[in-house]
């Protein structure tokens, strides 16, 4: 269930992983500066799911949230017409099971009852992506936070502005152009331990090592590479032309996925490549 795991906990193939740009320092919060900026923005990793247990916010993340004026996540889960359109977008008029053969319904049913317990018919006109989110869950060995909602929260409680950088909506429209009912067949069918999965990408997000989250997110067996397009590299480009728009009027922590920050494409060298210095703030 390894791309499962991937899409919930660090974002939201048949090619060579291009190596991220030259060592990165290990950490998930980076100040942006200069390019005519009057004030310092930043751009934190976040993991979507996180073990109650392992969810610590680090000094550096608190004071960053106290100075900025105001945060930014990829969906603005504080605005009630976005929580809204959530509610209503869940649901699919197309069923999962029409997506299939006779054949690969019976499976397909088999396989949600024996692995996790579900009824097909319950969630058979579920969006894909949310379908997903439900097996990440049951994938996760522990009771899970999400780190960017403790950031939300955190927000909410010292009165900062929250922004979104984009629209449930978009998401549900890129998931639907990678993630399709025979998508998820063929990860139902993979026996890998998905326990074992989540750990290798917590123990990445607690070091700090962006550069090894970027290296799972792009693995073959994690993305495709229509899915690295779609799901990483235009979402980067786009979420980067919009922070250009942002940050000279205010000082913005941005909190996005950690497997967004690093590669040639990632958030962090398309900053630098716009003209911006980035730097990691390692404490």
């Amino acid at each position: 269930m390894r791309r499962l795991l991937l899409i919930i906990c660090l974002f939201l193939s048949s090619f060579t992983v291009v190596k991220a740009q030259d060592n990165l320092d290990k950490s998930i919060l980076w100040e942006i500066s200069g390019n005519g900026l009057a004030g310092s923005s930043y751009v934190l990793g976040t993991f979507h799911l996180v073990c109650e247990e392992d969810l610590h916010l680090a000094d550096k993340v608190l004071a960053v949230v106290e100075s900025v004026d105001q945060i930014a996540l990829e969906v603005n889960l504080a605005d009630i017409d976005e929580l809204m359109s959530m509610q209503s977008l869940m649901m699919s008029t197309v069923s999962l099971s029409s997506q299939l053969t006779e054949k690969e319904q019976i499976e397909f049913r088999d396989l949600l009852q024996y692995k996790y317990a579900l009824d097909l018919d319950v969630v058979d006109h579920f969006q894909p992506i949310v379908l997903m989110g439900m097996l990440a869950m049951k994938d996760v060995p522990c009771p899970v936070k999400g780190y960017d909602m403790e950031i939300l929260n955190l927000g909410l409680r010292k009165n900062k502005p929250i922004l979104g950088l984009e629209h449930f909506k978009d998401q549900i429209e890129m998931t639907n152009r990678i993630y399709t009912a025979k998508e998820i067949l063929t990860q139902l069918r993979s026996e890998e331990d998905g326990e074992a999965n989540f750990s290798t990408m917590l123990d990445a997000f607690k070091q700090e090592d962006i550069e090894r989250l970027y290296r799972i997110a792009t693995e073959p067996a994690s993305l495709s590479e229509e899915g690295k397009i779609v799901l990483l590299d235009n979402r980067n480009r786009a979420w980067v032309e919009k922070m250009g728009d942002l940050m000279p009027r205010e000082r913005i922590l941005f909190a996005v996925g950690a497997g967004h920050l690093a590669g040639n494409k990632g958030v962090i060298q398309l900053l630098k490549n716009a003209g911006y210095q980035v730097k990691a703030v390692l404490n």
